[in-house]
């Protein structure tokens, strides 16, 4: 039987999964805690820590379409084309990782902003020279919508294996004793131990991938010229590609700054840090349920239409959080996390399904251009999606400040009037994300559920008579 119409076996999916694994036990760790490390921690302020993530991002957002065309020229080796990048990388990212969390404190402060800028560009080359020929995997393993789709859900679950013990595990560990006020200080002294685990833990994601799965398409064998120009061209031609863009944007600017602001609601609006693990797993739970249905989901409806329509539910529950009071009580707390995991069950279908749709934005490039170039395009809309994050992180520091958040005086945020005001922030930031999600999918990217069937068809007809050349070049 052709590659193209084998099933994808069990031992390729669990590699999957466990890439994203590896990914996010670093990613997910500096995504969420760096800020708190360094401000807390390192006594950097939220407006120097503003200008080291938007520059750091912005240099990692460059990375990605230089390693992507890298990666693309790269002739193929015997062990493919995207798996040794993701074998070495993982090494890469676990040392990178650590260097980020040792204590700086001994440093001037000129000094320590330097490090940290520094470092975290450094960690961002490493990140990406695995981030990208992995996003760029899911395209060569298979050509089937259905399971491009289930690839999808189990790459969140790996993302969701590393994520829930740093978000669940990480407060009972880097927090320390309430004092008489209520306020919780942090303990730097115990991230550099949290970061080498993530580093340990990730190296064995990443062996995984490499060693479990098979690139099975392969479109061309051929060592390609570097012209990136021409694959931007292309992709800006691309609608749905500019459509995933726009969304991956909004949700990485707005709706996933939950990650920095919700233990900050916790340490000073609830001023109880005691929970953040639990009811971390209840803002996480609504969507987990949702795994197991995403494919069939997609299947009937189309993931155009499943990831579009749903984010209604978040808007909604958004404004209602944002009139409502909450007590600062217990009772207060879980009430708000409660209605969070409302929102996560609105938004979860496009986190599930987002790589799906990058992949059928690939196949709409090589349908529009005539060429795969699976590294390139993933690259160009992980350069989207690098910036956003950088734009993202910068901009929720700075409006920290704007509310109050003093990073010189922490026990100040307690008070009424800034710790309202985090707290108000981290349901304005989410909405204005999910509003431009649900636009930006309904209106731009224009992949309906019979578009994308019509492409695959297409494509796996080219590439059937493409093998069949290559046979006959060579007997």
């Amino acid at each position: 039987m052709d590659a193209h119409n084998q099933p994808l076996g069990a031992k390729a999916k669990v590699g999957y999964l466990f890439g994203d694994f590896g990914c996010n036990m670093s990613f997910q760790l500096i995504t969420s805690y760096l800020m708190l490390y360094m401000t807390q921690g390192m006594g950097i302020s939220t407006t120097h820590w503003a200008f080291i993530v938007v520059i750091a991002k912005v240099f990692d957002a460059i990375n990605d379409p230089i390693i992507g065309a890298m990666v693309d020229a790269r002739k193929p080796s015997k062990n493919g084309k995207f798996r040794p990048w993701i074998f070495w990388g993982g090494f890469a990212i676990a040392a990178t990782t650590l260097l980020l969390f040792i204590d700086i404190r001994w440093m001037p402060y000129t000094l320590r902003v330097t490090y940290c800028l520094v470092m975290y560009m450094i960690w961002s080359i490493a990140y990406t020279a695995a981030n990208v020929p992995y996003g760029s995997l899911n395209a060569v393993l298979t050509d089937d919508p259905a399971e491009r789709t289930s690839l999808s859900s189990l790459r969140s679950i790996g993302a969701g294996v590393a994520t829930l013990p740093i978000m669940v595990i990480l407060p009972m560990i880097i927090f320390g004793e309430k004092d008489s006020t209520g306020y919780t200080p942090l303990v730097p002294e115990a991230f550099v131990w949290v970061a080498l685990v993530c580093g340990i833990l990730g190296i064995f994601g990443f062996l995984m991938t490499y060693f479990l799965t098979t690139e099975r398409i392969k479109a061309d064998t051929k060592a390609e010229k570097f012209n990136y120009f021409a694959t931007l061209v292309g992709f800006l031609k691309n609608r749905p590609a500019l459509g995933m863009c726009l969304a991956s944007a909004a949700q990485l600017i707005f709706v996933m700054s939950y990650t920095l602001t919700i233990p900050l609601v916790f340490q000073f609006y609830f001023m109880d840090t005691k929970i953040i693990s639990f009811a971390t797993l209840v803002i996480m739970a609504p969507m987990i349920l949702l795994i197991p249905f995403m494919g069939k989901l997609s299947a009937k409806f189309g993931k155009q239409e499943v990831t579009a329509w749903s984010n209604l539910l978040s808007i909604s529950v958004l404004i209602v959080m944002l009139i409502i009071p909450f007590p600062r009580t217990s009772s207060g707390a879980w009430m708000f996390a409660a209605l969070l995991g409302l929102t996560m069950f609105g938004g979860g279908p496009f986190i599930l399904a987002s790589w799906s749709m990058v992949a059928d934005c690939i196949d709409q490039q090589e349908i529009n251009t005539g060429k795969r170039e699976e590294g390139s395009v993933y690259a160009t809309y992980s350069f989207v999606r690098k910036v956003s994050q950088g734009i993202g992180a910068g901009l929720i520091s700075l409006c920290l400040g704007w509310v109050g958040y003093n990073v010189n005086n922490i026990q100040a945020n307690t008070q009424p009037a800034i710790s309202t005001g985090i707290m108000r922030l981290s349901l304005i930031f989410p909405l204005i994300g999910y509003i431009m999600v649900f636009a930006s999918l309904l209106i731009i990217y224009n992949l309906k559920k019979m578009v994308v069937e019509e492409n695959i068809n297409f494509l796996r007809q080219k590439h059937l008579e493409q093998d069949k050349d290559i046979d006959i070049d060579n007997p």
